[in-house]
């Protein structure tokens, strides 16, 4: 059976792709400077592929727009969403836990957590974000996509597949570690992209007018002083994984 996407969404198969990696690119913008700096207090790369997106956010976007097209009211589109994205979000976390043995979140320290793969907080966000881009962003973004030629739309989505594809599928093989030459890749280049995060990071801070620079620092410390007391066990992972990472790099330069 034929899938129809523009019943499904009122939109075609090739912008509805686009939608899903533009919300892919925001939502690793996101994780990248705001969730980053509330955890850590700097910037951070918090993709788990190479490229700047991560897929489950715009996962659950395209699934809050496929679901707009059929569910008039909000509170009830907000609630399936929700349920949707939250779960396209633990089934992310088990196949990279259960098959690729990496965690890339925990919200063991969060309250009202499964296994550290979801939390409330995450449903509530996910349910408010798709049901908002579903209903306001998106007939945007469809307007600005409907003033460029549908050929150059088709063929952008085509090489933004491949490139998905070829991403997932070299990030997969670095992962479950059955190529020693590209995980040693994908370790140093997430090192670099890391560390590159934070000069930048540092770079705005040293821009900003002392005044507002104080405050925001105040701000920040009191923010990290919360986040720590709600999520020790999350941080107490990262510093296990940093240290793991430092580890593997230490064995591939000996070797």
């Amino acid at each position: 059976m034929k899938v129809n996407f523009v019943e499904l969404s009122g939109m075609e198969l090739d912008y509805l792709f686009l939608s899903f990696m533009l919300y892919s690119f925001l939502g690793w913008l996101w994780e990248t400077t705001i969730v980053s700096l509330w955890e850590s207090g700097h910037f951070l790369n918090r993709g788990s592929l190479l490229g700047p997106y991560c897929p489950v956010y715009g996962g659950g976007c395209v699934l809050g727009i496929i679901m707009a097209h059929n569910i008039p009211n909000a509170a009830v589109q907000f609630l399936v969403s929700a349920c949707l994205c939250i779960a396209c979000e633990y089934l992310c976390a088990s196949i990279l836990e259960d098959i690729f043995h990496v965690k890339l979140w925990d919200y063991s320290g969060i309250a009202f957590n499964i296994k550290g793969r979801v939390c409330l907080l995450g449903f509530l966000f996910f349910g408010i974000a798709t049901t908002v881009i579903s209903r306001i962003a998106e007939p945007l973004v469809v307007a600005w996509f409907d003033t460029i030629r549908p050929d150059i739309i088709n063929v952008t989505a085509i090489l933004f597949a491949i490139l998905l594809a070829g991403d997932t599928l070299l990030s997969g093989i670095a992962f479950s570690r059955k190529s020693r030459r590209l995980y040693r890749f994908y370790v140093r280049y997430h090192v670099m992209l890391n560390r590159e995060c934070r000069s930048l990071s540092h770079f705005l801070q040293s821009k900003l007018p002392r005044p507002l620079l104080a405050y925001l620092m105040r701000m920040q410390a009191a923010i990290l002083a919360t986040n720590r007391t709600l999520n020790d066990r999350h941080m107490q992972h990262r510093e296990v994984l940093e240290e793991k990472i430092g580890e593997t790099i230490g064995r591939f330069r000996k070797s």
